[in-house]
């Protein structure tokens, strides 16, 4: 077989194999970010190819949030002071194109069933103002749609137009990144068992 055709055919079945897992993976249904009276908004909605209790299992398991994006490189939880309700600690490494800091955030987290809202303590985090608010329901008995929202209202300069693409592109690479990284970790007890 000439070379060229042993590099097609390499390369077609290389794409195939990408495509084919790419198809059990996170699906996108809507994703986006604005900038709005200086508020930076995320909204996903996507389904994930994990039971809803595995994910919320996943979603839950706060100190282990710097295994689903190496961007959280570290979660703490300070204090539990009522029934769902946990006061964690999140630090984050934040890029803006060449220029990246450590965000550290402190937040109260509220728990419900197939739900987690969080409100940031601008008194004690690196951001002025800061809510997330995570629902999930099941789309069928192996499968999870998850809709999150975000706004954050940073406590540093951001460049004005430059930064702002920066933030919303690191916004929105962050939301899809996290949820691939619950997906895999709500999936992996199910492959072991099988």
């Amino acid at each position: 077989m000439p070379r060229s055709t042993t590099i097609a055919v390499t390369t077609a079945m290389l794409t195939g194999m990408v495509l084919s897992s790419a198809a059990s993976a996170l699906e996108v249904e809507h994703i986006e970010t604005r900038y709005a009276a200086g508020q930076y908004h995320c909204e996903l909605v996507a389904v994930l190819d994990a039971p809803a209790h595995a994910v919320e299992d996943v979603l839950r398991d706060y100190e282990h949030y710097p295994a689903l994006d190496p961007r959280i490189l570290q979660a703490r939880v300070l204090a539990r002071p009522a029934q769902g309700t946990v006061l964690l600690e999140t630090h984050l490494r934040t890029c803006f194109g060449p220029f990246c800091r450590t965000v550290v955030r402190i937040e109260t987290v509220r728990e419900a069933q197939h739900a987690l809202s969080a409100v940031t303590d601008p008194a004690r985090s690196d951001v002025r103002f800061g809510e997330t608010q995570t629902t999930l329901e099941p789309a069928n008995a192996a499968r999870t749609r998850i809709t999150y929202r975000s706004s954050v209202t940073p406590g540093f300069w951001i460049p004005a137009v430059v930064g702002r693409r920066w933030m919303l592109r690191a916004m929105e690479q962050a939301a899809l990144d996290v949820f691939r990284g619950v997906e895999a970790r709500a999936k992996a007890p199910r492959e072991i068992d099988k």
